[in-house]
């Protein structure tokens, strides 16, 4: 029984992104008075963007359904913020660190940013009402985050996010997408390869170190309160929020996009999923 209660919150909340997403967008478009280029709009772009919503609401509702043991408008506000954050901010504020290489507008990425966030404010409290009425939950624990007592993690945190973030970020973006000379030509205009160490050195230089720090601390901060609801879950705890992390960001790349070709977005996608 709580499976089909679970596949039924998942269609509810797919019909839900189904219909946000594009509101989302013409929001976001009319705020920021802009739109993207054009790009094909046919069944097979149709189907993409249902296999996107189908997979990112899976994701999102096992995240709901896994956390229903807790309750208040501090969890409701957690979710939000962290499909949000880790959906569309962090992978925007990228975007706009490389916007002059894929020739987007400044307005674009904050229409994308507001069509995320619309979509984020209505599915999640939908999804979050929808889970409370199907099932009951598990214990009527309001959210509560404490962190007093838990010095111990301030080193461990620090190198994760000066040193093992970078490091991820790096390796798996030299070894994996920027193997793709198609890749390199598009963000260089150029074919050429140069030494790891060189394209670190490079980084380091360009500030694009220091950014990926920043975002790193950003990742962290929002998913420890999502890793603190999960305790309960043990072994598939760290399973679920590796692939939280993997899939809600990279899972945006399967949409046609008009800022860049889909070999050099399903590169991407290889590289960040695995990372």
């Amino acid at each position: 029984m709580k499976i089909l209660k679970f596949f039924l919150l998942w269609l509810l909340f797919t019909v839900a992104t189904l219909i946000s997403w594009p509101i989302g967008a013409l929001v976001g478009n009319a705020i920021t008075q802009s739109s993207p280029p054009s790009v094909n709009n046919d069944s097979a772009t149709a189907l993409v963007f249902l296999f996107v919503c189908l997979i990112n609401s899976l994701l999102i509702t096992v995240l709901i359904w896994t956390t229903r043991r807790y309750t208040g408008v501090l969890k409701g506000t957690v979710l939000i913020l962290y499909c949000f954050v880790i959906q569309f901010l962090l992978t925007q504020m990228e975007t706009f660190f490389f916007a002059e290489s894929i020739n987007i507008t400044t307005e674009q990425i904050t229409s994308i940013l507001i069509a995320g966030f619309v979509v984020a404010v209505v599915t999640i409290p939908l999804g979050i009402l929808i889970s409370d009425k199907l099932a009951k939950p598990i214990a009527d624990i309001p959210l509560v985050l404490v962190f007093a007592g838990r010095s111990g993690w301030v080193i461990p945190m620090i190198l994760l996010v000066c040193v093992v973030y970078p490091l991820l970020y790096f390796v798996f973006g030299y070894y994996v997408a920027w193997q793709n000379e198609a890749l390199r030509i598009f963000y260089t205009q150029s074919s050429e390869i140069k030494p790891f160490f060189v394209q670190i050195t490079n980084a380091i230089s360009e500030g694009i170190y220091y950014f990926q720090i920043l975002r790193g601390i950003i990742w962290v901060a929002i998913s420890v309160p999502v890793i603190l609801m999960l305790q309960h879950l043990r072994l598939s705890q760290y399973l679920l929020v590796g692939l939280l992390s993997a899939l809600l960001p990279s899972i945006l790349l399967f949409l046609p996009n008009p800022y860049m070709p889909a070999e050099i977005a399903m590169s991407h996608f290889v590289e960040t999923s695995i990372s």
